[in-house]
């Protein structure tokens, strides 16, 4: 676990605490995280852009981390490069990064257009526990409101369920391509369960952007002879 090294909370923490040092130290602090995650993805798709591991011969950015950054989660630093690469500071400071990323997620598999610089009135639709729908605004969704609105949406078309080893095969190949393409290319990709088989659809690809596609899936599709 990190060490708690904020200089304004031991602070605040040897004073008699209020309530309203309580709320204020809180939302400090979780705009800072989304500050500072958000900088991770400008960093990562700036790195990305300008092919700096490539250069260093490495494979790309990703297998540069996994060699000098091991502990650094891939999968996390890919979020918020998608992100970035869809909104500004302010608005992942307003909102969390967590919440944008899956509102980037719902808009995939709702199939619906959200308006980047104010995406807080974007309508999700979300399942309650007795299976009814309430339109909610994104601004007051909870993750875990967006995590099962995702779910509802990518209800399969067979009763059959998925394989959980196809389900992550998928998700990989997914989160490789979040962060991948130039902001204002937004690359849908979208898994779907036919007659129990996992497929993945990947569209709105621009023509120019195909070879960004090719590395970004080459970067974790098994070599030939190791995939089932």
């Amino acid at each position: 676990m990190k060490k708690f090294r904020d200089v304004n909370v031991k602070t605040t923490l040897t004073e008699e605490l209020t309530l309203e040092q309580f709320h204020s130290e809180l939302v400090r602090l979780m705009r800072e995280e989304n500050a500072n995650h958000y900088g991770m993805g400008q960093l990562y798709n700036r790195a990305v852009e300008k092919k700096l591991a490539e250069a260093a011969g490495y494979k790309n950015v990703l297998d540069y981390l996994s060699k000098k950054l091991p502990d650094l989660s891939n999968t996390s630093l890919r979020r918020y490069a998608a992100v970035a690469a869809s909104f500004d500071e302010k608005t992942a400071v307003r909102f969390g990064v967590t919440c944008l990323e899956l509102l980037l997620t719902y808009k995939e598999v709702a199939d619906l257009k959200i308006d980047h610089a104010e995406p807080g009135g974007t309508v999700i639709e979300v399942p309650g526990e007795n299976g009814a729908v309430t339109p909610k605004a994104f601004s007051a969704c909870s993750v875990d409101e967006m995590r099962r609105a995702i779910q509802r949406k990518r209800k399969p078309a067979s009763s059959k369920p998925l394989p959980e080893e196809d389900l992550a095969l998928a998700n990989q190949y997914q989160e490789a391509l979040s962060g991948q393409f130039p902001k204002g290319v937004v690359v849908k990709t979208l898994v779907r369960n036919e007659k129990g088989s996992a497929v993945l659809d990947i569209t709105s690809i621009p023509v120019r952007q195909v070879p960004t596609l090719l590395n970004a899936l080459a970067a974790v599709v098994p070599p030939e002879g190791e995939a089932k």
